[in-house]
């Protein structure tokens, strides 16, 4: 099965938005936006993922992120996560 990469991302203003990279255009891809400062829990961002029709590839309960900062070219702090994702099947 295919198998798409998710990012968690605090955004300009602080923010989290939840993306799913696929192929082709950026514009077209599956995002979810947070709309808090807060970092959403592990629970919340399963359910965002399902709403976009996807979940992670990690074992039941062993859903795993990996965290990274990367620095904006002003200087600002963000943090990203990351996790595989698959279509969720019905």
């Amino acid at each position: 099965m295919t198998t798409y990469r998710a990012t968690f991302a605090q955004g300009q203003h602080g923010t989290w938005h939840l993306f799913v990279a696929l192929p082709g255009n950026v514009a077209d891809w599956p995002t979810e936006e947070f709309g808090t400062k807060t970092i959403p829990t592990v629970e919340a961002r399963a359910e965002a993922l399902g709403v976009l029709g996807y979940e992670t590839t990690a074992p039941a309960g062993a859903i795993v992120w990996d965290w990274h900062e990367d620095v904006a070219d002003d200087g600002q702090v963000m943090l990203l996560a990351g996790t595989n994702v698959r279509p969720v099947k019905y």
